[in-house]
C-alpha cells in the first residue's frame, strides 16, 4: 500500500522535531507510532508490509536521523527533548492516543513517553531498552563520542556485529547518519534518570523485547518485573539489534499485543 499521507510535521513548532511518514489505512483499527532512528528501517525490515493493512502507522525520524534535524549540541538529544518531539506529531495528525513501538533508543524514548504522557498511549512495545537509571563515566562517554566524530558509525556497527550480522540496509542507514549528531546523542544518553517509579502502576500494557545475548538483558527483565502488567519476551539466540530485525520472532508476539491495545 502506498503512503496515505506525508508531512514535515513540527518544524513550525520547534527547531528540532520529527519528519514523518503516515502510512496505512486511516480507518484501520488503532494507530501505531514507531521510532528506531531512520524511519526507512521499519520498511526495510518488513514491519510496514506486515502491519499497514491492519493499523495506521506513523513512522518518525528521530533527531539526528533520516530527514529530521541533526544538531550537534548534547542538550538537543536529552531524553526529555526527544519525548516532547512525539506528541506534536500525533497532534498534527489528530491522533489523541496511539500505541508506541520503539527499538533501542526508540524504546528508551517510548518508556519515557509513557512516564510523562500516559494519557497519549494505548500501549508500549520497547525493544532492547530498560527504564532504570543510567550513569556512565564521563570520560568513557566522551571517548565514545570522539570515536563517532572521527570514524562515524563504523565502530558501533562492529560492536553490534559481534552479537550478530547486520543487514546491508541497516549498515547503510547507520553509515549515512551525521557522526557529530551521533556523538552528541551518545553523550546525552550515557547518563539519564530512571522512570521506574512513574511506570510502576501504569495502566497501559507494556511489552518488552529482549535478546538473550543482549548485554542489557538483566536490566530489561528488572524493568518488566517492576511495572505492573508488563511482560518481557526473551528472544532466543538474539543480540540487541535482533529485537528489531527478527520479525519472525517479534510479530507473533507483537500482533496480538497490538490487538489488545486496540480493544482496550
Amino acid at each position: 500500500m502506498r503512503p496515505r499521507a506525508s508531512s514535515h510535521a513540527g518544524h513550525r513548532r520547534r527547531r528540532c522535531t520529527d519528519r514523518l511518514r503516515d502510512r496505512g489505512q486511516r480507518t484501520a483499527a488503532g494507530a501505531v507510532a514507531w521510532i528506531f532512528g531512520d524511519r526507512t528501517t521499519w520498511r526495510s525490515a518488513s514491519h510496514v508490509d506486515a502491519l499497514a493493512d491492519s493499523h495506521r502507522l506513523v513512522l518518525i525520524d528521530a533527531r539526528g536521523h533520516g530527514g529530521s534535524d541533526a544538531p550537534h549540541d548534547v542538550d538537543s538529544y536529552r531524553v526529555d527533548r526527544q519525548v516532547e518531539d512525539v506528541t506534536p506529531v500525533l497532534d498534527e495528525l489528530n491522533i489523541s492516543r496511539a500505541a508506541f513501538w520503539g527499538a533501542s533508543m526508540g524504546g528508551i524514548i517510548g518508556l519515557n513517553l509513557l512516564a510523562r504522557h500516559p494519557e497519549r498511549l494505548t500501549g508500549l512495545i520497547a525493544g532492547g531498552a530498560h527504564a532504570d537509571r543510567v550513569v556512565a563515566a564521563p570520560d568513557e562517554a566522551l571517548s565514545e563520542a570522539e570515536l563517532f566524530r572521527a570514524q562515524g558509525a563504523a565502530p558501533f556497527i562492529d560492536m553490534l556485529e559481534r552479537q550478530g550480522p547486520l543487514p546491508g540496509w541497516m549498515r547503510g542507514a547507520m553509515l549515512t547518519a551525521d557522526p557529530h549528531a551521533l556523538a552528541a546523542l551518545t553523550v546525552a544518553l550515557a547518563s539519564r534518570d530512571g522512570v521506574l517509579d512513574k511506570l510502576a502502576q501504569t495502566s497501559a500494557p507494556v511489552l518488552l523485547l529482549a535478546g538473550d545475548r543482549d548485554p542489557q538483558l538483566k536490566a530489561i527483565q528488572d524493568t518488566a518485573d517492576q511495572i505492573s502488567g508488563a511482560s518481557c519476551v526473551e528472544l532466543p539466540d538474539c543480540g540487541h539489534f535482533e529485537t528489531f530485525s527478527r520479525i519472525d520472532l517479534t510479530l507473533p508476539v507483537v500482533s496480538p499485543f497490538l490487538a489488545r491495545c486496540v480493544a482496550g
